[in-house]
């Protein structure tokens, strides 16, 4: 019976975790630009966010990129990768991302957004370990961690479907 309960958790957990996967590549991916642009000035596109007037689009893209990236280093850091790893598969991740945005012109290049995509993804990270350092049976702090990324990423969904209208 133990075995059983367990097979289904660990479905469930998976589940989960393609959940945040959907979102993530439903909000990357969701729209066609008529031209092809990369922007490589790094803080160029958030210091132009933060000195002009501040309204949704602008928190909405600075917090929104660093939002949309903390599941993923929860999740990297839970499935065994070591935290320095962890933080370069989230910088990976992140500019194979910018990559085909440009490349299929689903969205703007920009060296900003893989700054604050890797932030997002270190924050995870130093959630994770802070879960870690506060839960000491290891199981529980998984557990604790991988709840944490779940409810994460239906809160990801809940405001890019409050922004989107």
């Amino acid at each position: 019976m133990k075995k059983k309960r367990q097979f289904l958790y660990n479905i469930l957990r998976y589940c989960i975790f393609i959940f945040y996967l959907v979102v993530l590549f439903m909000i990357l991916f969701r729209s066609r630009h008529t031209t092809r642009m990369i922007k490589l000035l790094p803080f160029a596109t958030i210091s132009n966010f933060l000195l002009r007037d501040i309204h949704i689009f602008t928190v909405s893209n600075l917090f929104g990129n660093i939002l949309l990236f903390v599941p993923l280093g929860i999740y990297l850091v839970l499935y065994g990768q070591g935290k320095k790893k962890a933080v370069f598969w989230v910088f990976l991740t992140s500019l194979a991302v910018e990559m085909i945005q440009t490349i299929f012109k689903m969205g703007v290049g920009d060296i900003d957004d893989i700054i604050l995509n890797t932030f997002g993804g270190f924050l995870g990270i130093v959630g994770y370990s802070m879960i870690m350092c506060k839960i000491q049976e290891e199981e529980k702090a998984k557990n604790v961690a991988e709840i944490i990324a779940g409810i994460l990423s239906v809160f990801i969904l809940i405001l890019y479907k409050m922004i989107q209208k």
